[in-house]
């Protein structure tokens, strides 16, 4: 199979709009490589390391690159189009931030050589006190974790962004035996298939790229969830009716949405998917740019939610409300 590997051109600053673009596109695997900020980050945490070795920086450039990858079809074209689009519509919404010159360059790749370079990258990360997602050629020991085995992918990448790390997190301290969950945004399953490993009884996943449903399967099944425990729906949850009315069949104890801060803000609309939620409910709301946070616990509010709790890393940020 052949990929298309995108690199786009931009500064410390453009980094999260970038980011949130690619959220909102359906891309929720990338890597930042940002000489500026990595020379921020270990200066202002010299206790972690005695020894730096100038090396690493040789190669880096000095503005900020954003890489993500998107399958060789008319599917990952069309991405690449849209994003490209998107980035133009940034260029002339904030002209008061400096994005940098928003370059794009489209490398085409085979599977094999993606492969050895992310075998040598990907290792086992522990989030939170329990959960440890890992990639299935690794292995792991410690019988006290709850492991999830993960075959990262060019759609979705390895799906450890601080906004899914957060959401993890939530998850452990939020799921309870028994519950049903909803996955909005479920990129490659990875909070479903944790919500599910935390005892809940049903997950319903989402995701508007229709690649999802093969990744949230493929990674399933590594895990041992049983196809009755974990269905998945692809499609627009703001204008496809069909998807809605399935979706609502049920109410929900847990809804975890890792999509964009405006798409959260729809969702609290009074006819919107999160009405769904059981009283006492908990939604956990992720994929915010710090910047937008007061307007979705705003909206959250006003839609009979009470946040009890916020976690913020790197300019992202995570609310956990109560219905």
């Amino acid at each position: 199979m052949k990929w298309i590997e995108i690199n786009i051109t931009t500064t410390t600053s453009g980094t999260e709009y970038i980011e949130a673009l690619l959220l909102g596109s359906g891309v929720s695997g990338w890597q930042v490589d940002d000489l500026k900020e990595m020379r921020a980050f270990l200066d202002g945490n010299p206790q972690q390391w005695d020894y730096i070795d100038e090396r690493i920086f040789q190669d880096m450039p000095e503005h900020a690159t954003i890489k993500f990858y998107v399958e060789d079809d008319k599917t990952g074209t069309d991405t690449a189009e849209i994003i490209k689009a998107g980035l133009t519509e940034l260029k002339k919404t904030m002209p008061d931030i400096d994005l940098g010159t928003l370059t794009v360059s489209l490398i085409h790749i085979e599977e094999e050589s993606w492969h050895g370079s992310t075998e040598n990258s990907f290792k086992p990360v522990e989030i939170g006190n329990r959960i440890v997602i890992k990639p299935e050629w690794e292995k792991y020991t410690d019988s006290s974790k709850i492991v999830v085995d993960i075959n990262p992918g060019h759609v979705f990448g390895t799906g450890l962004h601080e906004t899914t790390r957060m959401c993890i997190t939530a998850l452990e301290r939020s799921i309870k035996h028994g519950d049903i969950m909803l996955d909005l945004g479920c990129g490659s399953g990875i909070l479903s298939i944790v919500g599910l490993k935390l005892g809940a009884e049903k997950c319903i996943a989402v995701d508007n790229n229709p690649d999802a449903a093969g990744a949230v399967c493929k990674n399933a099944a590594m895990n041992g969830i049983q196809k009755e425990t974990l269905s998945v729906f692809t499609g627009d949850i703001f204008n496809d009716p069909g998807l809605q009315k399935k979706i609502k069949t049920r109410k929900y104890d847990c809804i975890a949405a890792n999509i964009v801060a405006d798409a959260i803000i729809a969702l609290t609309a009074p006819t919107a998917i999160t009405n769904c939620i059981k009283p006492g409910g908990i939604l956990i709301a992720s994929g915010i740019i710090t910047e937008k946070l007061n307007d979705v616990l705003s909206a959250l509010e006003k839609a009979g939610y009470n946040p009890i709790e916020t976690e913020t890393q790197n300019k992202w940020a995570c609310v956990t409300a109560k219905a």
